[in-house]
């Protein structure tokens, strides 16, 4: 169980991947800001867990790990662990979802948690300027651009984009790089005030498929 894993293990969390997705409802490809953060959302609480044995989180759990070498399938199923402070397990401590116009991605880990703290010094400064009576400053500005720098890089990067699969042993990725399908049901009332939907399934696709 989670518990049994000491506080220094808990601690050293460091994934290595950057994974591009896309997002379908009712098997139809969506752009709409508001549905790519609900379905992300829904994903990151899937893959961080507790599963209590829910079929369909189970089933995303197991097909994330197949491609993910630093994904820890354990603590999916019992949950990852809060971090100090915090009453409850925080997806965002562990992933997080960049739209950007080259595509939608989903950072992991250690690149999870530099953007969650760049965003907290851009949250800083905006608190700054707000103190000052001010809408910006030199210091808010850089801390904006710093963080999208960071955002590309991390995007760029070929090393840490989760591909066809994985030497178990060395956990060297190998293959053709992936895409990370999330694929969400609806009640199908489009365009309504009462519509809903929910995460039925992931699938991996190669990037030029």
């Amino acid at each position: 169980m989670i518990s049994a894993i000491n506080s220094a293990q808990s601690n050293s969390i460091s994934f290595t991947s950057v994974v591009p997705l896309r997002v379908f409802i009712d098997g139809m490809e969506t752009f709409n800001p508001q549905h790519l953060k609900y379905a992300t959302h829904k994903l990151t609480a899937a893959l961080a867990g507790p599963a209590k044995n829910d079929s369909k989180n189970l089933k995303i759990i197991r097909e994330f790990a197949k491609y993910d070498p630093d994904y820890k399938i354990e603590y999916g199923f019992n949950g990852y662990p809060k971090r100090k402070n915090k009453k409850n397990i925080q997806p965002s401590d562990y992933f997080r979802c960049i739209f950007d116009k080259a595509g939608s991605f989903l950072f992991t880990g250690a690149q999870a948690e530099k953007l969650n703290e760049l965003g907290k010094s851009i949250g800083t400064e905006k608190v700054a300027c707000k103190s000052r009576k001010i809408n910006n400053s030199f210091d808010l500005q850089a801390a904006k651009h710093y963080y999208r720098f960071v955002i590309g890089n991390f995007m760029r990067s070929v090393k840490l984009r989760i591909k066809e699969g994985f030497d178990p042993k060395t956990k060297i990725k190998t293959g053709k790089p992936v895409v990370m399908h999330v694929n969400m049901i609806s009640n199908k009332k489009y365009g309504q005030s009462n519509f809903k939907m929910t995460l039925d399934d992931i699938n991996f696709k190669p990037v030029d498929a």
